[in-house]
């Protein structure tokens, strides 16, 4: 896994053992030292600037392809209070996994404070619109590093996090696709029976242990031997419910946004849910894999052919967009209310 340089640089020196020994040391901050300390609010602001942007510039592609295929749909015959709970639910459908982070973090003998946990993995959140995935890993990590929480576990902990995410919707995208209204062709068969297996694969606790071996000989170095004690089978089963929900619920927010804007008796059927929890899934995945900020474009395409079974194409090409403004303003608002509940809160 990409660590970025700025993690690295991060990381606060380890203490000196104590010697017998007085040394002529005058216990004053070196000078790189001061260099750091100075450093680090520029670094703050420059990152907040740059995830700025690009969410702009998110919201920007989506508001000029709602513009582009707007003839094709009817604005008025909106439902805005199904999309309202499409919002409510994908926000509620993020914290499956951010429990599960916090958990592995535990379990990796690190200990979180609970809303300082959750504000880093929201803030974290914001960094996929930035191009190269470390993002992410700088702002979890910038958030808990204060808090004594160790950077080698957090950054194993980002990586299961988000392995176990793809992993875990690969195979929820699998399943449900198959009670979609139309029988999917020959070339998804295929494919599903060759991802479910490997998905399966990479959720086992021996490939994490495998893992942290060859991460122990990169960059990073070798962690901590609770960190490789920690991977059971418990813990992987418990990531995995929580991911499997987490998806169901964001797919479940999917097809609440599509009712809303196009509310027909055909959406209110096992197989056209199902069918959204499969678009949404597997879009993500492919979003991933792609590795452009958000997997802009990349999930929007992926979203709309699927979603093309049960309705209209140009229905699914704003679906699949105003979905990813749902996204947006449910990851905004849970970032403020989190904020609100952490200053109120006392941390230990």
């Amino acid at each position: 896994m990409f660590v970025h340089p700025n993690v690295l640089m991060m990381q606060t020196p380890a203490k000196e053992e104590a010697t017998s020994v007085p040394t002529r040391s005058t216990d004053k901050p070196t000078g790189d030292s001061n260099g750091l300390t100075r450093f680090k609010p520029i670094l703050k602001w420059t990152i907040v600037m740059v995830v700025f942007v690009f969410l702009v510039l998110t919201i920007r592609k989506a508001y000029s392809d709602v513009l582009e295929h707007r003839e094709h749909l009817d604005f008025s015959a909106m439902d805005w209070r199904w999309l309202l709970a499409g919002v409510l639910v994908y926000t509620f459908g993020m914290m499956p996994a951010a429990s599960a982070w916090l958990q592995t973090l535990r379990a990796f003998g690190q200990n979180v404070p609970f809303w300082i946990g959750l504000h880093a993995y929201f803030i974290g959140h914001l960094g996929k619109y930035v191009p190269g995935k470390a993002m992410v890993i700088v702002l979890r990590v910038g958030r808990l590093a204060p808090h004594g929480i160790e950077i080698k576990p957090t950054v194993v902990s980002i990586f299961v996090e988000t392995l176990t995410s793809v992993a875990v919707g690969a195979i929820v995208g699998c399943i449900f696709i198959f009670f979609a209204p139309e029988f999917p062709p020959r070339w998804i068969i295929l494919g599903a029976a060759i991802c479910i297996p490997c998905s399966l694969l990479l959720l086992l606790p021996h490939t994490f242990r495998a893992l942290l071996a060859i991460l122990a000989k990169s960059k990073i170095g070798k962690m901590p031997r609770s960190v490789s004690a920690a991977f059971t089978w418990r813990m992987m089963l418990r990531t995995c419910a929580w991911m499997a929900l987490g998806w169901i619920l964001h797919g479940t927010a999917g097809w609440l946004v599509l009712s809303g804007i196009q509310s027909t008796p055909g959406l209110w059927t096992f197989q056209a849910w199902a069918a959204c929890v499969a678009a949404v899934s597997l879009g993500a995945v492919v979003g991933f894999a792609s590795m452009l900020p958000g997997g802009a474009v990349v999930r929007e395409l992926v979203i709309t052919w699927l979603l093309s079974s049960i309705v209209p194409q140009p229905v699914a090409l704003f679906a699949a967009i105003a979905f990813r403004i749902a996204n947006l303003l449910a990851e905004f608002m849970m970032v403020g209310v989190i904020s609100l509940v952490k200053v109120k809160t006392p941390t230990r």
